[in-house]
């Protein structure tokens, strides 16, 4: 897959967003969504279009947190630990491994690798690998009632009950969000992150 160049800085400024506190985050991130649905773009150095993909994708896991209010009683207390789970074999390669340790929220955030959705307990997002596709309608079945932001880029993901699916749309990396499923289990989307989605049909 290969992506369009665009603007350089929005990119930039994506790929910042982990280095960010809260707060900056959001400023940028909205200033961001008002002029392009984070397009992906080359990098200053060597580096695939895939490896760029996932910097973006691990760049949004990372603010979904942001734009997402769980349940109170499902988030563990300040100077805890926020927790994504990746179910199957993980595309991000290394994308992921600067979030370990940041700051969101008042709370450290941590990545791990989880066998299946009973494992799941301790995590507040959990991100579905293409690799378990096959498994996909049993891993939601097992979720469906667990306050856990579902998080995938399967195609039909959010039309089957995940939450939030990336979707490639013009070489752009963008985003699809069923509200239907998160009111459901109580997480309150902001309007900010629901205008940068596209609509989907359940």
């Amino acid at each position: 897959m290969r992506f369009n160049e665009t603007s350089a800085r929005a990119s930039r400024l994506l790929l910042a967003f982990v280095q960010k506190p809260a707060v900056v985050v959001c400023a940028v991130m909205c200033s961001l969504a008002l002029a392009l649905v984070f397009a992906l773009t080359p990098p200053a150095r060597a580096q695939s279009s895939v490896e760029r993909e996932y910097e973006i994708k691990a760049a949004y896991l990372f603010n979904f947190i942001n734009y997402i209010d769980w349940p109170a009683d499902t988030l563990p207390p300040a100077g805890g630990t926020i927790t994504i789970g990746i179910i199957g074999e993980s595309p991000f390669g290394t994308a992921l491994d600067p979030l370990n340790g940041k700051q969101i929220k008042g709370r450290s955030l941590a990545v791990k690798p989880i066998a299946s959705a009973k494992d799941a307990g301790q995590c507040q997002i959990i991100f579905i690998c293409p690799s378990e596709k096959a498994r996909l309608a049993e891993l939601l079945g097992e979720l469906k009632d667990s306050r856990i932001l579902t998080v995938s880029e399967i195609s039909g993901f959010a039309q089957q009950g995940g939450i939030i699916n990336f979707v490639s749309e013009r070489n752009k990396v963008r985003f699809e969000i069923n509200l239907e499923a998160a009111r459901r289990i109580q997480l309150t989307i902001s309007s900010e992150l629901l205008k940068l989605a596209k609509p989907i049909k359940t």
